[in-house]
């Protein structure tokens, strides 16, 4: 009913232009990039809003729902105070210029949770991590074929 670029990039694309560091997927399979830089993980990737719609077309039929994501920002730094002051920056994109980025991809900032610690103990220092969950919504959409019954022929039995 989605496409997760369709989430992902518009969403990548925005907190790192607004906070000028690399926004990568967590949990990846690539190199780490240098510090700061922060990591986007779908704690909750479809969770259904409301009820769906249908509406047909000739012999087209859409469905539509509302979906709801939370996503987990996270920022990585070396400094704890790196990973606050970025954090805070990128709630405050999502509280405030996000809410009008990303309604242009069609995608609604619902809540924006509070910062917490997030801090990863590395064999003998810390990774400092600070980080928080945001709600968005997008309408999912699906189009698929469907048969037409053009008409019905009743006969009279005797």
């Amino acid at each position: 009913m989605y496409r997760y670029d369709d989430i992902w990039i518009p969403t990548q694309n925005g907190l790192s232009n607004y906070t000028k560091i690399e926004v990568i997927q967590a949990e990846g399979m690539g190199k780490q990039p240098p510090y700061p830089f922060f990591s986007i993980k779908s704690i909750s990737p479809a969770i259904s809003v409301g009820n769906v719609t249908e509406s047909v077309n000739d012999n087209l039929m859409t469905i539509e729902q509302d979906i709801e994501i939370v996503l987990s920002i996270t920022c990585n730094a070396e400094k704890i105070e790196d990973a606050e002051n970025y954090s805070n920056k990128a709630r405050g994109y999502f509280l405030g210029k996000a809410t009008i980025e990303l309604s242009d991809a069609n995608i609604t900032v619902v809540e924006v949770l509070n910062a917490n610690n997030r801090d990863v103990f590395l064999t003998v220092d810390y990774e400092r991590r600070v980080g928080f969950d945001v709600r968005l919504r997008v309408r999912g959409q699906e189009t698929f074929e469907i048969d037409v019954i053009e008409s019905v022929e009743m006969k009279e039995e005797i």
